[in-house]
């Protein structure tokens, strides 16, 4: 980053080097012009000099603006990769010195067989997240390599999501209680996987930032052939500015080295690449008093 930096001024040095060299050349040729021409031609020519300076410089400020612009946006995909891989080894380290612990107690102390069922119980949910963030990133490398459309099948929505609800609501062993309201039964057609990465990662975020004692609600209603799913929170919520960058990928709010909330930056990026490949779409809307509705809308199929 300070490398590509220290080349844009460099660059900029030049740039008013070249300004300041046409100035002086076109200084000279003004006075030149003034001694063998008269003065009507001599000031169409002054003028003509002038304007195509104007121009030549125009160009120029137009040229570095937009590698500004370019040296930005690098230096924002920089820092997005950074934050990622400051929150890989952080989500990496966590599940590892866990089931490490959890092995090292069982292999040297006399447990009971309650107490050793407890730590390998532990012991395969700190695996289980060692599993969905490797599967997170296979994903995210397949998403982005390869545009071709995973293996679709029919399934019902409602009993899907229940069953996502459940395995995620136990798997992280969370506090928060989720209130669900499932409208019509209907089907979709698309990979189950990629439906299933969708409602984990949306209930893993809300979870994340839920506030304690309030429920997350999740509902599904039917309306003019599709499926909206809708999953409420009374977290911090998303400022505006914020809302269409979480879709970015690797991109998370606040510093990673200060954020409490654990998270790798590929979760909603994730989400927002499924729901675009399956013709869907994803909104954020901020919940009343406080906190973000996230809402995905599928394509019922019908035979």
């Amino acid at each position: 980053m300070q490398a590509g930096r220290g080349s844009l001024r460099i660059i900029y040095v030049l740039a008013v080097y070249v300004v300041l060299q046409l100035i002086w050349w076109g200084y000279h040729i003004i006075q030149l012009t003034k001694e063998v021409e008269p003065s009507e031609s001599f000031n169409s020519k002054v003028w003509m000099i002038i304007g195509e300076g104007f121009v030549f410089i125009l160009i120029l400020s137009i040229g570095l603006f937009k590698l500004r612009q370019l040296q930005k946006r690098d230096d924002a995909s920089k820092e997005k990769e950074k934050n990622f891989l400051l929150a890989v080894t952080h989500e990496l380290k966590t599940p590892i010195a866990s089931n490490r612990l959890a092995l090292e107690t069982i292999q040297t102390r006399d447990l009971t067989s309650a107490i050793n069922q407890k730590l390998i119980v532990s012991a395969l949910q700190s695996n289980n997240r060692l599993e969905e963030l490797v599967n997170k990133i296979l994903l995210s490398t397949h998403l982005s390599a390869n545009s071709q459309e995973s293996a679709s099948s029919v399934f019902n929505a409602n009993d899907s999501l229940k069953r996502m609800v459940k395995d995620n609501f136990e798997a992280l062993d969370s506090l928060i209680e989720i209130e669900e309201k499932y409208g019509e039964e209907c089907q979709l057609k698309m990979s189950l996987l990629e439906f299933e990465t969708v409602v984990s990662n949306l209930i893993q975020n809300a979870i994340k930032y839920q506030a304690k004692g309030d429920p997350i609600l999740i509902t599904t209603t039917v309306k003019a052939g599709n499926l909206n799913i809708q999953l409420s929170d009374s977290g911090p919520g998303i400022p505006d500015a914020e809302k269409n960058k979480v879709f970015e990928k690797f991109y998370r709010i606040g510093d990673e080295m200060t954020r409490s909330n654990k998270g790798t930056g590929l979760g909603l990026y994730l989400v927002k690449e499924i729901m675009t490949r399956n013709q869907g779409t994803i909104s954020i809307a901020d919940n009343k008093p406080k906190g973000a509705i996230f809402n995905v809308s599928f394509s019922i199929y019908s035979k």
